[in-house]
């Protein structure tokens, strides 16, 4: 079990494409800018701040690919936290404006989940398929007809494990597997392994750039990932 543990953790590191960021704004119920507000983004302990420029403007970077809560907290504002948003390598995740309201105004205390995007605006060439969203799809123990089904543009061919992307030719599409190509028409990972599933149908990065069709990039769970998944179920 240790052994799969390192192996699925040193995956991970292979995969790494950089850092990722966090954007965001905040400001109050009346619309204005907060300045100087206090970000926080915390992973397993490890937290990386910053506060808001004088738009109420703010930049969390650089940040190890993961899923963060965030908090924002600014004086005379309430404290206002966002769990579960989920950093992926060498991309911007935009979050929607936080708003805080003023210590006077009614105390109520909660944590919102955030909700992941299918398609980033920034990389609309590729489409993330989450750890949440594999779980809960229906063809999670076929990868291969699974990603099919949750991406427009590709097509499973009849009678074999072959994708199409967007009508190329047979062939012209390749499986990365924690940063290294596989060979073959199925990637040959577990679905309780996947963290995520990257699918490049345009606009290729230049590390794929002998692949002429499109790119499924899988990314295996690393030690950090399945310790969550473990004391979330025994909560």
């Amino acid at each position: 079990m240790t052994l799969a543990l390192l192996t699925l953790a040193f995956g991970g590191t292979l995969w790494a494409q950089g850092p990722g960021e966090i954007h965001g704004k905040v400001k109050d119920t009346s619309g204005e800018a907060v300045i100087y507000g206090v970000v926080r983004a915390e992973q397993g302990g490890v937290v990386h701040g910053v506060e808001s420029d004088e738009n109420g403007r703010f930049v969390l970077k650089p940040l190890p690919s993961g899923a963060y809560t965030v908090t924002v907290q600014a004086v005379g504002y309430k404290t206002d936290t966002i769990i579960g948003v989920r950093v992926d390598p060498g991309l911007i995740v935009t979050l929607q404006d936080v708003v805080l309201s003023s210590v006077l105004d009614p105390v109520i205390v909660y944590a919102k989940p955030w909700v992941e995007p299918l398609i980033r605006f920034d990389d609309p060439s590729r489409m993330v398929i989450s750890t949440a969203q594999i779980e809960h799809n229906a063809a999670r123990k076929d990868p291969v007809k699974m990603i099919a089904s949750m991406t427009p543009g590709v097509t499973k061919a009849a009678g074999s494990e072959e994708l199409y992307f967007r009508g190329s030719r047979a062939g012209s599409m390749a499986y990365y597997v924690d940063g290294v190509k596989v060979t073959g028409t199925n990637p040959g990972v577990s679905p309780d392994a996947i963290s995520r599933v990257s699918v490049y149908t345009g606009g290729l990065p230049a590390c794929y750039g002998d692949v002429t069709g499109g790119v499924v990039a899988i990314e295996t769970k690393s030690y950090f990932d399945l310790y969550q998944q473990r004391n979330a179920a025994n909560r």
